[in-house]
């Protein structure tokens, strides 16, 4: 009975969150009322360092970022969190209060999680195009937090691959599969291609570029009309000999 009771609570989808411009002192205050609220938030929400689902900041660092980006909505939800109130957006004023911070975190746990349910069609009828994606570096630690995402990060690295490939290759889930393609997109590690073949190299590697050999042979160079060869010919007087004979 204890398993099925607890199932419920394992089955709710997996979020992250990341910290930028807090002091430090509430920055732990924020991460320690997140693990004490795991029982009662409706996902589960895991601090990274980057490519993060929700993105909280100090009022201070808002502000900032709001003068440097001009594009009008971020990528990922952003919670302000401070004294002074964003223009817009969704905000929690200090000191940090539980119940505050419950309602919150569950608000847009769902805009996140309807955000990734579009992204997931999406990604299917990407799938469907025969899309490729080709890793452009390595990702960073924060992105490979399950051995799931190591190994599909280890296989797009070997060669460029669609979602249904990269399922076939790793046994992994089709919503593993893309939700891992969509934290690599955000932070910018991967790239898209059509179904067409692509002319980027087949890893990321070094020791697995295409060798010298496989290039293909240079255009063979046009060949000189005869017509033109002997108007040429003529304008320089090397016809003359022929004309007397």
């Amino acid at each position: 009975m204890t398993g099925f009771s607890a199932s419920p609570r394992d089955r709710r989808p997996l979020l992250s969150f990341s910290i930028e411009g807090l002091p430090a002192r509430d920055e732990l205050l924020f991460k320690s009322l997140v693990r004490l609220l795991d029982h009662r938030t409706h996902q589960h929400w895991a601090w990274q360092v980057e490519g993060a689902d929700l993105r909280v900041v100090g009022d201070r660092a808002a502000a900032l970022s709001a003068e440097a980006v001009d594009a009008p909505t971020p990528p990922v939800p952003l919670l302000t969190v401070g004294d002074t109130p964003p223009p817009r957006g969704p905000f929690l004023r200090l000191p940090l209060h539980a119940d505050a911070l419950e309602t919150m975190l569950n608000r847009l746990g769902a805009m996140v999680v309807h955000a990734r349910e579009l992204g997931l069609a999406a990604s299917a009828e990407r799938g469907a195009r025969g899309e490729e994606y080709r890793l452009l570096r390595w990702p960073s630690v924060a992105l490979l937090d399950s051995p799931v995402r190591m190994k599909l990060a280890t296989l797009l690295a070997s060669r460029p691959s669609t979602l249904a490939a990269l399922q076939q290759r790793s046994n992994a889930s089709a919503q593993e599969c893309a939700d891992f393609i969509a934290a690599l997109e955000r932070a910018g590690f991967v790239a898209g291609h059509g179904g067409a073949a692509s002319r980027a190299p087949e890893s990321i590697w070094p020791d697995s570029q295409v060798h010298p050999g496989s290039e293909a042979p240079p255009p063979a160079r046009e060949g000189v009309q005869p017509g033109l060869l002997a108007r040429i010919r003529s304008r320089l007087g090397l016809l003359s000999s022929g004309s007397r004979a």
